[in-house]
């Protein structure tokens, strides 16, 4: 007689993995706010932060991706730096041309 094969242990249970959907918001934001629209990387600042908050309040979720919520916090910081530097360029160019064109019809 043949003896039957030898049973598989059942598998390792694992939690499944979960999508932090703010996290994704803020890495695509930051994205944006640095290619795109500078003052989006405010809001991806504010998202990234958010969702690193709630991933490290409850390490048993299983969030996946608390990668893309530190990167989407990073680039939303580059992208807010970026905003402030444009808008100051932007402010001191017309200053300078108020006080060029102010000077010239005295």
């Amino acid at each position: 007689m043949t003896q039957p094969p030898p049973q598989m242990p059942p598998p390792y249970p694992f939690q499944p993995v979960r999508q932090h959907g703010t996290a994704t918001a803020a890495l695509v934001l930051g994205i944006l706010g640095i290619v795109v629209v500078p003052g989006l990387g405010i809001v991806a600042w504010i998202l990234g932060h958010m969702a690193l908050k709630e991933i490290d309040a409850n390490p048993q979720a299983g969030w996946s991706n608390r990668d893309h919520a530190n990167i989407g916090k990073i680039l939303g910081i580059v992208g807010t730096a970026l905003f402030a530097m444009i808008f100051l360029c932007f402010g001191v160019y017309f200053v300078g041309l108020f006080a060029i064109i102010a000077g010239s019809g005295a």
